[in-house]
């Protein structure tokens, strides 16, 4: 898994968080994270949508939006994502000024990296380790405000680190047209808030189990298109979601 071209990246980053904000689980809530241990060196860019399937729950109802890119090489993979919630997205493509997109405007960065230690290749089998982390950014954050301002009017500066960490078993199903690769995740996401406003109660430091199971198909060696089921705690309540995404690349199959 990877970054992309330093200009291509810069631009992405530049347009998205000049207004921008986020709620971070190495994952954009809303969105599974992608932990496919299958894959040879090369380069990808990849779009996903993420779509909840919980309704009315305490943490909302989002269908977020998540560009990234991939890049490995040999049994090292690393990639770099970039999220926000469909509303948000809208708010951040619609020309507003940093000062009136909403101190809750968000954006999610991430970056996830996984060491493969059994299988790829010839073996239909592979499995992976791998490490993360994903940090919240307010829209307000980009301003030329004081810190003393932010704190008193708008809500403070206050972000959530997440960091999960697991491993990925994946198994490459040799079918006569398509050879699909079908994996599941255990982690455990270690969550903590950042910068807490004073005379505010914010959650302790938790570590919660959650697990992801998905498939990605290649196409011509050049496409490949790819699902994901996400399940477990989020702060201490059951939050499932499901994704839909497909990448473009040199190599680097997954």
């Amino acid at each position: 898994m990877s970054r992309m071209h330093r200009a291509g990246m810069a631009v992405v980053i530049g347009a998205l968080v000049a207004g921008a904000a986020g709620r971070a689980q190495a994952q954009i809530q809303g969105m599974p994270l992608f932990t496919n241990p299958r894959y040879a060196t090369g380069f990808r860019v990849h779009a996903d949508l993420g779509l909840p399937t919980d309704k009315n729950v305490g943490l909302g109802d989002y269908s977020v939006i998540q560009g990234g890119v991939t890049f490995a090489l040999g049994p090292v993979g690393i990639g770099a994502n970039v999220g926000a919630t469909r509303d948000n997205f809208k708010t951040l493509t619609s020309g507003v000024t940093t000062y009136n997109v909403g101190n809750q405007t968000k954006v999610t960065a991430s970056a996830l990296a996984q060491i493969r230690v059994y299988g790829g290749g010839l073996s239909p089998w592979s499995l992976s380790l791998f490490g993360g982390a994903s940090m919240d950014v307010k829209a307000y954050d980009f301003a030329s405000l004081p810190d003393s301002i932010k704190n008193t009017y708008l809500g403070g500066s206050s972000k959530v680190l997440t960091i999960p960490a697991g491993v990925a078993l994946g198994l490459k199903l040799p079918l006569v047209i398509i050879s699909p690769n079908i994996w599941a995740a255990p982690r455990f996401n270690f969550t903590k808030i950042l910068n807490c406003p004073s005379g505010s109660v914010c959650p302790n430091s938790k570590a919660e189990f959650r697990w992801a199971v998905g498939v990605d198909v290649p196409i011509f060696k050049i496409i490949s298109v790819r699902a994901a089921f996400d399940s477990g705690k989020l702060y201490g309540q059951t939050v499932n979601n499901f994704g839909v995404g497909a990448s473009i690349g040199i190599g680097g199959m997954r």
